[in-house]
């Protein structure tokens, strides 16, 4: 039981970026720095809906053991992955700081990856349903220092310079709702 509200706040933790960035509907800009942003909008949001639906299937607790953790470990690695090439993809934002923001998300994959690692380390440790709880409280703090770290990295790239990416956030149609 532990473990189930252990993964509901782990979901919790994931809401945080969803909720600073808004639905993946195409933008309607005309430019490619807004197109960077509502780029780097879906792809976190695509990332957020794709944690949740996995921290979903924990729902029905008679459902848990320490194989279905560990599936959604590896289902989770996998989406971290899709939103790093995801990211990746956009290359670098036409912007005086476009250097910066690039260099903001290679900080990002690095955070991203040693967390899945620290995750995956310690759900492989593992055993039984003890060992089950105790690496999903690991994989609790771990998410949401990955939400937080999405979180924080948008607010730095964001915050460039001339305001273009903050301009750029604004009017990319995936990043409503982000004040």
């Amino acid at each position: 039981m532990r473990q189930a509200i252990a993964i509901v706040t782990l979901v919790a933790s994931v809401g945080l970026v969803a909720a600073g960035c808004g639905g993946g509907d195409e933008s309607s800009s005309a430019t490619p720095t807004v197109d960077w942003a509502d780029g780097f909008c879906t792809a976190t949001t695509s990332w957020t809906d794709e944690l949740q639906a996995i921290g979903d299937r924990f729902d029905d607790s008679s459902s848990l053991s320490l194989d279905t953790v560990e599936e959604a470990v590896g289902d989770a690695r996998d989406a971290t992955q899709s939103f790093l090439d995801d990211v990746r993809a956009l290359g670098r934002p036409d912007t005086q700081s476009g250097q910066q923001a690039v260099d903001e998300l290679n900080e990002l994959a690095t955070e991203l990856e040693s967390s899945v690692d620290r995750i995956e380390e310690e759900v492989s440790g593992a055993s039984g349903i003890t060992g089950a709880i105790s690496a999903s409280a690991v994989v609790v703090v771990e998410v949401a220092k990955m939400a937080l770290a999405v979180q924080s990295t948008r607010s730095r790239i964001e915050g460039d310079v001339s305001s273009e990416l903050q301009d750029a956030f604004k009017q990319a149609d995936s990043c409503d709702g982000i004040g």
